[in-house]
């Protein structure tokens, strides 16, 4: 366990708990009441092990969310006065004797804040292309998904296209583009054949979709409005949804929820997560592990979908089955 404790000890910290990958509980920066409202990344395991993040005010925005920043936010609400950089290294070094945690964490030097602010922006990719330039390379929008039943408006509005680049690995397939957390630039794709190919489905090469979540850029000023996010599986689900006026829905890509999404969730600020996975058996194991991931972080919904695909459904079928269900949470 991580010297974290320590330190909330020395502040005077001691409204929280803990789950096996998390400690939860009040902002100890603006010193709220909402006793969900912090979280801390305690699994060593995970690439984002001691980022924190600030689920009402946004605390973390203001100096970043490894654990130098949280010490200084601490320090800052402490004296009621502002603290240099190097006095903040000063006093991690002094009150750790050079370790404010256990193994990867931050040691007082700017060597290793360097390598904590590296492994937190490891999602944090610089999208080479622009929205412009990705159409330009897109047949849009997408005839394959016009016949699936996709409204043309939909379709062009998420940039869905097909790929006629024979040089392209996305050659002969509905190109789904995701987008950066400003919804400007392109940090990867995913591909679906329409022609006779044994992949499915295909990933850019260079792109893990574990560490994303797909419409997260375009959805977040409604995540915001609402404090809620919804988790569908699949791209066709989060533009079905968008077409029947739910806005604020990502996709996680498949029926698995990674520790990088989970990150990107607390990230979004929302209170209520509402889980609209597939009906079928890999989409309740996925509700399952959602349920078990998040029970301690957000308000957990559970919306029942009577078609294994939510992108299958009409319109209509989501305003009369869906949207019932979701009273005040879109």
């Amino acid at each position: 366990m991580s010297k974290i404790f320590d330190i909330f000890d020395y502040f005077g910290i001691d409204d929280y708990f803990t789950s096996d990958s998390m400690i939860i509980g009040s902002c100890p920066i603006h010193q709220g009441d909402n006793n969900q409202a912090f979280n801390i990344n305690i699994d060593p395991s995970s690439e984002y092990y001691g980022a924190w993040f600030c689920n009402t005010k946004h605390c973390h925005n203001n100096a970043g969310n490894d654990i130098l920043a949280l010490v200084n936010g601490l320090l800052n609400t402490k004296s009621h006065k502002a603290y240099s950089f190097r006095e903040v290294l000063r006093f991690a070094k002094e009150f750790t004797k050079g370790v404010i945690a256990d193994s990867n964490m931050v040691s007082g030097s700017t060597d290793a804040l360097s390598k904590i602010l590296e492994k937190n922006a490891k999602t944090k990719v610089s999208g080479k292309h622009t929205r412009k330039q990705v159409r330009e390379r897109l047949v849009i929008p997408c005839e394959f998904y016009l016949s699936r039943g996709y409204s043309p408006e939909a379709l062009d509005e998420f940039d869905v296209g097909t790929c006629e680049d024979p040089k392209s690995e996305m050659y002969k397939r509905a190109v789904f583009p995701i987008y950066d957390e400003g919804d400007e630039y392109m940090i990867g794709c995913v591909g679906r054949t329409i022609c006779e190919d044994q992949r499915k489905w295909i990933n850019k090469k260079g792109f893990n979709k574990s560490s994303f979540l797909y419409n997260y850029g375009k959805a977040i000023k409604h995540i915001d409005k609402s404090s809620t996010i919804i988790l569908v599986e699949g791209q066709g689900d989060v533009i079905r949804l968008y077409e029947a006026g739910i806005l604020n829905a990502v996709g996680i890509f498949g029926s698995h929820l990674s520790d990088s999404q989970e990150f990107l969730l607390q990230k979004s600020g929302a209170l209520n997560v509402v889980i609209m996975t597939d009906s079928d058996d890999a989409g309740q194991r996925c509700r399952d592990e959602i349920k078990e991931k998040l029970q301690y972080s957000f308000n957990i919904y559970d919306v029942i979908t009577p078609s294994n695909d939510i992108g299958d459904m009409t319109i209509e079928q989501i305003n009369e089955i869906i949207k019932p269900q979701m009273k005040g949470l879109y």
